[in-house]
């Protein structure tokens, strides 16, 4: 089966690194989704002992794992919010509960509760409280005593974006209005745009497990290697056509080696033609389309590795999350979180 080998002490020392970047600022970790499909039990609790006190997650289900593994102490943030059903679990595991909308925060001052935090919409458009809101509205939230203050940043992937100045613009009108209340914009990439985007506490997720593409003071190391192992090797003749669609013709004879790995285990599809796998750190394009389980490699100039049984690397030191993703159209939050129930995860 596939495997993946998470390093944990990767992501302890990529929170360490993003954590220097804005010394008197706290550094959280988003770990929703399993940790990014990496397992959040493990993943927060190496956070946990490297420092880290304050973690993210989409639903209160994520939450109570991330409880268990970060202990009584942690700040756990819920970023979807609350439903009527968990107000109990909120109270009792102490999650933290991130106020979206008007009925979230209709809810949460109805009901049994713990502490929560708002969302504010400065230009994302997918979730947060308005803008506009009057001062007698924003009188009645600095009544439910939020522990923090949010939003979310659009672009920050792309620096030189005017919608980043734009979105802390309209943030500061917000973080005014309760100066009393620490305050949160800053994502993976917003951690790279400078110290005025950092306010209080920075929320980076991607960039804890290798993902992003940091400036070059900024040095990540991968968070996981995906391995898979090598099936069978056979030659293949000139003009020879690969795989499913026939839609790669070799130009001339070269050796070629199958690995159990497919789409099933999250390497889309859309990778055929242009992902590159690594043996004993030679690069060995992907040849063909992607099936199911298996994928094919031209290991030409590597074949006395090529031998069946040998691991070859899909994402790792040399075969870089972003680099590969960006081979499949996609992002490296998509590879990450794509990896399937057939990959093994072990830890180190």
């Amino acid at each position: 089966m596939p495997r993946a080998t998470v390093l944990t002490g990767n992501i302890a020392d990529n929170w360490r690194t993003l954590d220097a970047l804005h010394p008197g600022a706290t550094t959280a970790a988003v770990v929703k989704a399993d940790a990014y499909g990496l397992g959040a039990m493990r993943v927060a609790r190496a956070l946990r002992i490297a420092g880290c006190q304050t973690f993210f997650v989409a639903y209160a289900e994520e939450g109570l794992i991330v409880r268990k593994a970060a202990g009584k102490a942690a700040r756990i943030f819920v970023l979807n919010g609350p439903v009527r059903s968990e107000m109990a679990t909120y109270r009792d595991a102490d999650l933290t509960a991130v106020l979206s909308s008007e009925a979230h925060v209709k809810l949460w001052g109805t009901a049994p509760k713990g502490s929560c935090a708002l969302h504010f919409d400065t230009g994302m458009n997918r979730l947060g409280l308005p803008m506009d809101m009057s001062e007698k509205d924003l009188a009645a939230l600095r009544r439910l005593q939020p522990v923090l203050i949010m939003s979310h940043l659009a672009c920050a992937d792309d620096p030189e974006n005017p919608a980043n100045t734009a979105q802390r613009k309209a943030f500061n009108e917000i973080s005014d209005a309760f100066p009393d209340t620490p305050a949160s914009l800053a994502n993976s990439n917003g951690c790279y745009l400078g110290k005025g985007f950092a306010y209080d506490l920075t929320r980076p997720g991607l960039a804890l497990y290798g993902g992003t593409t940091p400036p070059e003071k900024v040095k990540l190391k991968p968070g996981v290697i995906l391995e898979a192992s090598i099936l069978a090797t056979f030659s293949g003749q000139t003009g020879t056509k690969v795989g499913y669609g026939g839609t790669h013709t070799l130009p001339e004879d070269r050796i070629l080696a199958t690995c159990a790995l497919g789409y099933a285990d999250g390497i889309p599809r859309a990778g055929a033609n242009q992902i590159t796998g690594w043996l004993e750190g030679n690069p060995c394009p992907v040849l063909g389309r992607i099936s199911m389980d298996l994928i094919t490699l031209d290991v030409t100039d590597c074949v006395k590795h090529a031998k069946p049984g040998a691991r070859v690397e899909f994402l790792g030191e040399n075969a870089k999350l972003e680099v590969q993703a960006a081979a499949c159209g996609t992002l490296g939050y998509e590879l990450l979180t794509g990896l399937g129930p057939r990959v093994q995860r072990v830890y180190r």
